[in-house]
């Protein structure tokens, strides 16, 4: 079983649930960092991880620090946060995880549960584009309304940013699914982050926050990629015959 500490509970009306963890490109994981730390909110629970499956030392002393999923909330927004470092590869622990954070939001009297993450770009390089899903109709509706694409195709959504959705849909909760389009899973995304938060902040009526700490983020991918691309030109260049 996984060890839930409530540190207090926030006394809200009908709050918002935004529940991601990091994914491809850690769309969702620089997202919720964004969240928790440029919303100024405030912890209130744990769920402690089983992770890491180790412990360090430092001149023969043991050092034990447990990682830990967090609920955070903003009392002006009226919004719950939940996020962690990892999201778990054990099915078992996934689904507990998603029962622990579905069964918080309906002790907070939640009234819609929001998921973020990104997903493959399917079509030739362009500007990423935001992708939706809902667990009904009437949602479907607010995500057209937004011009948000909807997931029209046939397809799964994996890991902790998917599984909730269907266990908020079991437990009766309102549950949307927003993603971004990635060109590369293995680098971080931090433009794919910031549009998603531009829209759900929009669709929430929550005050825009300042993305510059995201712009100078991707910037900095951006050169990497030069540089990476760059080298890899200098490679294949170097390794066609008679190229002294």
């Amino acid at each position: 079983m996984l060890g839930l500490k409530v540190h207090t509970l926030p006394k809200l009306n009908k709050p918002t649930m935004i529940a991601a963890l990091p994914d491809m490109g850690n769309v969702a994981g620089i997202g919720m960092d964004f969240l928790v730390k440029n919303l100024k909110a405030k912890l209130f629970a744990e769920i402690y991880a089983f992770w890491p499956p180790a412990v360090s030392y430092e001149q023969g002393l043991i050092k034990y620090d447990q990682s830990s999923y967090k609920f955070h909330y903003c009392q002006k927004e009226n919004l719950v946060l939940f996020s962690g470092e990892f999201n778990p590869s054990d099915p078992r622990r996934l689904y507990e995880l998603c029962y622990e954070v579905v069964n918080m939001a309906k002790k907070l009297k939640v009234s819609t549960l929001y998921s973020i993450g990104a997903m493959l770009r399917q079509s030739s390089p362009t500007e990423p584009k935001l992708f939706a899903a809902a667990t009904t109709p009437k949602h479907l509706s607010l995500l057209k309304k937004e011009k948000i694409d909807l997931l029209n195709a046939k397809g799964q959504i994996t890991g902790f940013n998917g599984l909730v959705l269907g266990i908020a849909k079991e437990k009766q909760l309102d549950s949307i699914c927003i993603m971004s389009e990635i060109d590369n899973p293995n680098i971080i995304q931090p433009k794919s982050s910031q549009l998603i938060l531009t829209k759900l902040l929009e669709i929430l009526k929550v005050k825009p926050l300042d993305m510059k700490e995201l712009e100078e983020e991707e910037k900095k991918k951006q050169f990497m990629e030069q540089q990476m691309s760059y080298m890899n030109g200098l490679s294949r260049k170097g390794n066609q015959p008679g190229i002294a």
